[in-house]
């Protein structure tokens, strides 16, 4: 019995350490009464709340308590698939199309993707900068392009 609790609670606290690094820690309850605290003290507190009291789930079944039905996570989510996926994104950015550049316009919620490949084709060098260039800093460029 020991062992299933230390078992547990390692398994409940690495989810926590995974959420808090992500600097995320979703909706429900906890989110709502620690909104406009921050630090690791209270991201911590916040999704200990959120997964103790089930209320991230209720918050998405009933659209409350920080839930917004179809936002965009957050840029780690966009983060996390540009470094998955760098070869691939190069290689669609520098022909200007292709699923991955696809995709990224999906996540990034572009409305006119046609000008969005395009746009980001034209800036290939600005986004690729060089052949050691992180995922962060290509997915701080694409934001840098698309907003311009």
């Amino acid at each position: 019995m020991k062992k299933f609790l230390v078992v547990a609670f390692s398994l409940s606290l690495s989810f926590v350490v995974s959420d808090v690094l992500a600097n995320n820690v979703g909706c429900g309850f906890g989110t709502e009464i620690l909104k406009g605290k921050s630090g690791k003290v209270f991201e911590v507190l916040a999704v200990t709340t959120n997964g103790t009291s089930a209320s991230s789930t209720f918050a998405i079944t009933s659209g409350t308590s920080g839930y917004k039905e179809g936002a965009v996570i957050g840029m780690n989510s966009v983060d996390l698939y540009i470094s998955e996926n760098m070869e691939g994104l190069a290689t669609d950015i520098a022909k200007g199309d292709g699923e991955y550049v696809d995709t990224l316009a999906q996540m990034l919620k572009v409305e006119n993707k046609a000008a969005f490949k395009e746009k980001l084709h034209k800036n290939f060098s600005k986004i690729y900068t060089s052949k050691d260039i992180t995922a962060k800093e290509v997915s701080e460029n694409i934001k840098q392009i698309q907003n311009s």
